[in-house]
């Protein structure tokens, strides 16, 4: 008798809708204590949204209103300049 298959829960990328596994995808995450902010590791509490961690979807292709509709909240135009910084400068550091 073969063992079941486990079920993978698939994600959608905010910026292309392109689906596939939690570890190929980076969320950002918002949570009232911390703000907007990209969870590397993918734990972190709070309501998240999930991007391509490959350069296809590039921090410039990045809908604003995309991620403020998955995430249910405004970004402010500083924490929306914060959150670009962090994910560009995490992928280059973890190439």
């Amino acid at each position: 008798m073969t063992p079941a298959k486990r079920h993978v829960p698939l994600r959608t990328c905010v910026a292309c809708g392109s689906k596939g596994p939690k570890r190929s995808f980076t969320r950002i995450v918002a949570t009232p204590e911390i703000g907007v902010k990209v969870d590397w590791n993918g734990r972190l509490s709070g309501r998240g949204a999930y991007i391509c961690s490959d350069d296809g979807c590039s921090t410039a292709a990045l809908p604003r209103g995309g991620i403020e509709r998955a995430l249910k909240r405004r970004i402010s135009e500083d924490d929306w300049m914060a959150l670009i910084e962090e994910i560009a400068t995490g992928r280059t550091g973890r190439s």
